[in-house]
C-alpha cells in the first residue's frame, strides 16, 4: 500500500467520522475541550499521573460541568458542591447506574457484585449486604469488641518496633482487611500469615493501578497490543484475591448451617438457598471481593493520613489526646458509644477526611437514557465523574478550605456538625455503603492509638509533605516514617489486660 492510498484511507475516514459527528450525535450545551477525530479527548488526559488535578484544569477553563469525549464515548465532568449534588441526589435516581458495559468493568469484574452493578441485582445485594452489616458488626456492640480486638493486635504490632522508625501504611492495611474478614468469615488472619500478606499486596496493586480513565475502556484493541500495562497485569492480581475468597467461601459452605447463621457469608448463602433470590455464588463471591477491595485501602489510607496531620499538627495531635484522656481516661479501650463525647477529636477526623480527600472522584456513575442534568441535555450511556475533592474544597461552602482547622467542624457551643458539602463517602443512591462501618473504624483505631502513643517525626525539624498523589482510586500520601512511642497509658492499660 503507498503513500497516497493511506493518505486516502485517512482523509476518509476523518471526513466520515465528521459527517456522523455532525448528522448523527446528540449536539450538546456543555462546555468542554475540543475532541479530536476518532480518539476523542483522550489526548487531553492521556499520561496524567494524577487524573484528580488535571480535572480540576478543566475546571478553571470552562465550569461546573465538564463534557468530554473518549472516542465515541460522552463523559461528563462535575465540579462543586452545588452542581455534584444537582447530579447526584437532585437527579440520583437517574445517575445512579454504573457503567459496566466499559470493556475493563466487563473484564474485571464478570460476576458483578454491588459496586458495579445495576437494577435488581444492585438493589438486592445493597439491601443485603446492610442487613449483614447491621446484624454482624455495624450499630452493635459486636464492632466494638471486633475493632477493639484488633486495636490490641495493632497495638502489639506497634510496640515491637518502639523506638524504631515505623511505616504505618504497610501495618493499616492488615488490621482493615481483619475487619472484613472477621465480619464476613467470622475470623481474622496473624499479621505475619504469608497468604494474608499476599493478599493484601495484590489489593494495594489493584488500587494502584487502576485508572479511572483508562484509554483501554474506549479502545479495548489496546488491552491486546500492550500485555504489559499495568491494566493487562491487574487481571492476575484480581485472580488472586479470587482464589484467596474463593477457597474460603467453599471451605465454609461446608460447614454452612441455616439454622445457625454465624457471619456475613452465612447470610448470604442463605438467600442463595432461594428459589426467587437474585444472590448467585458468583455474585457472593464478587460481594467479599468488593468488601475486601474497598474496605481495606480507603480506611486504612485514610488512618495513614491521620497519622501524618498529626505529626504536623502536634497542638492538635496533644489536643485530641487530652479530650480523649478527660473523657475516657486510661482504665478502659474507647468504644463507639464515645464519639459524641468526644466532639474536638471527631471534628479532627473529620477535617482530615475533608483535607485528605482519600477517594478524589467518585466511583463513576452513569445515565440509561438521554436525562436533564442542571438543565443541560446530558445523552444517554454518558459516563458521570463527580469531583468530590472540588466539593469538599468550595470557597462558597468552606471558609479558608486550604487552612487545616478541626474547629470548623464544630458548633457555637462545641458541638459536632456535618456540613452539607461534607461527603468523604460520595453521596446520592450510590454512595459508599460501608460508610457507617468506615466511620467506626477510623475513630476507634485513631483514639485507641492516641490513648496509647505519642506520634513524633523521625527527623523533629522536618515538615512533612500534606501533597497527596491520587495513585488509582485513592489520593496518597507521600511515604513516610515515623515513631509510636508507648505513653504511660499503654502501660497501664497493658498491665490492666492480663
Amino acid at each position: 500500500m503507498d503513500f497516497t492510498t493511506v493518505l486516502i484511507f485517512v482523509i476518509v475516514l476523518m471526513v466520515s467520522y465528521m459527517v456522523w459527528n455532525h448528522f448523527f450525535t446528540v449536539h450538546i450545551d456543555i462546555p468542554g475541550p475540543q475532541p479530536w477525530p476518532i480518539i476523542g479527548n483522550l489526548p487531553h488526559v492521556a499520561g496524567t499521573r494524577d487524573p484528580g488535578k488535571k480535572m480540576l484544569e478543566f475546571r478553571k477553563k470552562y465550569g461546573d460541568m465538564v463534557f468530554l469525549r473518549f472516542g465515541s464515548q460522552p463523559a461528563l465532568f462535575c465540579f462543586g458542591y452545588d452542581m455534584v449534588k444537582e447530579a447526584l441526589v437532585n437527579s440520583g435516581e437517574k445517575t445512579k447506574f454504573r457503567p459496566n458495559w466499559l470493556y475493563l468493568f466487563k473484564k474485571m469484574f464478570p460476576k458483578t457484585g454491588i459496586f458495579f452493578s445495576n437494577g435488581q441485582p444492585w438493589s438486592e445485594g445493597r439491601k443485603l449486604t446492610s442487613v449483614a452489616f447491621k446484624d454482624f458488626g455495624v450499630g452493635k456492640r459486636t464492632i466494638d469488641e471486633r475493632i477493639s480486638e484488633e486495636v490490641q493486635f495493632l497495638v502489639d504490632e506497634f510496640s515491637k518496633h518502639s523506638g524504631e522508625p515505623v511505616q504505618v501504611n504497610t501495618v493499616f492495611p492488615m488490621a482493615t482487611s481483619n475487619i472484613i474478614s472477621s465480619i464476613v468469615f467470622g475470623s481474622r488472619f496473624a499479621y505475619d500469615d504469608e497468604e494474608f500478606k499476599s493478599m493484601l499486596q495484590h489489593i494495594y496493586f489493584f488500587f494502584k493501578n487502576l485508572k479511572v480513565i483508562a484509554p483501554q475502556n474506549f479502545f479495548p484493541i489496546l488491552d491486546k497490543i500492550m500485555p504489559w500495562s499495568s491494566h493487562a497485569q491487574i487481571n492476575e492480581h484480581l485472580a488472586a484475591i479470587r482464589t484467596f475468597v474463593g477457597t474460603r467461601i467453599e471451605k465454609q459452605r461446608d460447614s454452612f448451617d441455616p439454622e445457625n447463621i454465624r457471619n456475613f457469608l452465612d447470610l448470604y448463602l442463605e438467600q442463595e438457598r432461594k428459589p426467587e433470590s437474585v444472590i448467585s455464588e458468583g455474585f457472593i463471591f464478587q460481594v467479599i471481593a468488593d468488601l475486601y477491595e474497598a474496605g481495606t485501602d480507603t480506611t486504612s489510607t485514610t488512618l495513614t493520613w491521620c497519622m501524618l496531620f498529626m505529626l504536623n499538627y502536634p497542638d492538635v495531635q496533644k489536643k485530641c489526646r487530652e479530650e480523649v484522656m478527660t473523657v475516657i481516661g486510661d482504665s478502659r479501650y474507647p468504644s463507639a458509644k464515645d464519639k459524641d463525647s468526644l466532639p474536638y477529636t471527631m471534628a479532627t477526623i473529620r477535617e482530615i477526611q475533608r483535607t485528605a480527600s482519600v477517594a478524589p472522584i467518585a466511583t463513576p456513575h452513569a445515565v440509561l437514557e438521554d436525562t436533564l442534568i442542571a438543565g443541560k441535555l446530558v445523552p444517554k450511556q454518558t459516563i458521570i465523574y463527580c469531583h468530590l475533592m472540588s466539593v469538599q474544597n468550595d470557597t462558597t461552602r468552606w471558609k479558608e478550605p486550604e487552612t487545616f482547622r478541626p474547629e470548623r467542624f464544630l458548633g457555637e457551643n462545641g458541638q459536632l456538625i456535618k456540613p452539607d458539602a461534607f461527603c468523604p463517602f460520595s453521596m446520592g443512591p450510590r454512595s459508599c455503603i460501608g460508610q457507617q462501618l468506615a466511620t467506626n473504624e477510623v475513630f476507634l483505631f485513631f483514639t485507641s492509638l492516641i490513648q496509647r502513643f505519642n506520634f513524633v517525626k523521625v527527623n523533629i525539624d522536618e515538615e512533612l509533605s500534606l501533597e497527596g498523589e491520587q495513585t488509582g482510586i485513592t489520593r496518597q500520601p507521600k511515604p513516610f516514617q515515623m515513631f509510636l512511642n508507648q505513653s504511660n497509658t499503654y502501660m497501664k492499660l497493658f498491665c490492666s489486660s492480663l
